[in-house]
């Protein structure tokens, strides 16, 4: 007992279950809103395009701060961008209380986009520096049940706070929620502290500068993710990320206006299903990806998620909505796992900020696409189309990228 208790703290250091506790605390004040915000959208004046334009403000915002956040994180170190994305990302909530009109919602969506994009970059390349060689599915999955745990309870106590006390307290006492996970990052070791993995980012970080140009900001940024991009891992990893992100998009975005609309009560309870499933879904999924499994868990992972958009065209049971949110969250995990272990395996420590960058980079793209574009097309049409059109796009793909693989196998076979 004490040889396996001794083997499971060498795997995992302390910082790694602060790193988790800060995600969790920081995701809480974002996935609150889930349920609640689509619906202040329309209540201040705004329309269904709007909700989508606002998810779209979050990827957007974060997608531009990707790059710069992969190459800070591999050249100053993690726990910099952690901070600045944690200040952000905590303080969100707290900007939304003063938005009383669409355009001013757009700018606080746009900063809390900033500041997730900066802490979600970073967090990845952390855990692997805190992981040994062969355990990154395991410990990528596991990293990951954080905002999952979050989601299971943040949408349901999010709707009840905004019935009971209105939102403008909601965001008030997200913001303090946020505040104690600024907190809990501070916490992290930083580089050159005693612990596991930082003597080896220390040199890492060496390494990049002496291999990147010398060129202003932006410019290093791209260069870091081109780097990354040459690892095919990378390049398979970030595809399979931006086919997940569409219908994620979508699911997130839409979910309550479509049980509105359909009548299906409040999607909170849906929210925690997805989130359960997923949590449960990632560390046995990122096991199996560790034993040489990551691209079954992808392919299947991403299978599922199409079938259940398409699913959601058609749902008019608040019970088979909860059944097809549980089997998102495990379509969802298993991908995700699968990703990310592909991502992170691809790579030394010198270029693990850079390939999250382009891997969610890709993600919050196609999250943007799903979640304005397709919302648009809602607007034009309905939910059932705007639900069909995100599998059927999801399946084609991952249809044309198996195919291009078997292809490229069966050239490689001679």
């Amino acid at each position: 007992m004490d040889d396996f208790t001794a083997e499971r703290k060498a795997i995992y250091p302390w910082a790694f279950f602060v790193a988790m506790t800060a995600t969790l605390l920081l995701f809480f004040g974002l996935q609150a809103l889930f349920p609640t915000l689509p619906l202040y959208i329309i209540a201040i004046g705004g329309s269904p395009a709007d909700n989508g334009l606002a998810s779209w403000a979050l990827s957007l915002a974060a997608l531009l701060t990707r790059p710069l956040a992969g190459v800070l994180a591999d050249r100053w170190g993690r726990k910099p961008v952690l901070v600045l994305g944690a200040v952000l990302l905590g303080g969100g909530p707290l900007l939304y209380a003063f938005a009383s009109s669409v355009p001013l919602l757009l700018g606080a969506r746009a900063v809390h986009g900033v500041g997730l994009g900066l802490f979600t970059t970073a967090y990845p390349a952390l855990i692997a520096d805190l992981l040994p060689s062969g355990r990154y599915g395991e410990g990528l999955g596991l990293a990951n049940i954080a905002p999952m745990l979050s989601m299971t309870v943040a949408p349901l106590l999010g709707e009840w706070a905004a019935r009971q006390f209105g939102l403008r307290v909601l965001f008030l006492a997200l913001g303090m929620v946020g505040g104690a996970g600024v907190l809990a990052t501070l916490m992290l070791p930083g580089r050159g502290d005693d612990d596991h993995g930082y003597a080896l980012r220390l040199r890492s970080g060496q390494a990049l500068r002496r291999s990147l140009p010398r060129a202003g900001a932006r410019g290093s940024g791209q260069a870091g993710m081109r780097q990354a991009l040459r690892k095919p891992g990378v390049r398979a990893g970030t595809l399979g990320m931006a086919l997940l992100g569409l219908p994620f998009g979508v699911f997130m975005a839409f979910l309550p206006l479509l049980a509105d609309v359909r009548g299906l009560g409040g999607t909170g309870g849906a929210f925690t299903a997805f989130a359960l499933a997923a949590s449960l879904s990632q560390p046995a999924a990122g096991r199996i990806a560790d034993r040489g499994g990551a691209g079954k868990m992808v392919l299947g992972g991403l299978a599922l998620v199409g079938l259940v958009a398409g699913g959601l065209a058609a749902v008019a049971d608040r019970w088979a909505l909860l059944a097809l949110a549980g089997l998102f969250g495990v379509g969802f995990g298993a991908a995700r796992a699968g990703l990310e272990t592909c991502v992170q395996g691809s790579v030394g420590p010198a270029l693990r900020g850079s390939a999250a960058a382009a891997q969610y980079t890709a993600y919050d793209l196609l999250i943007g696409f799903g979640s304005w574009g397709l919302g648009a097309l809602a607007g034009a049409t309905d939910y059932c189309v705007m639900y069909a059109t995100a599998s059927g796009i999801t399946l084609l793909g991952l249809a044309g990228g198996g195919l291009v693989v078997g292809r490229r196998r069966r050239i490689d076979g001679g």
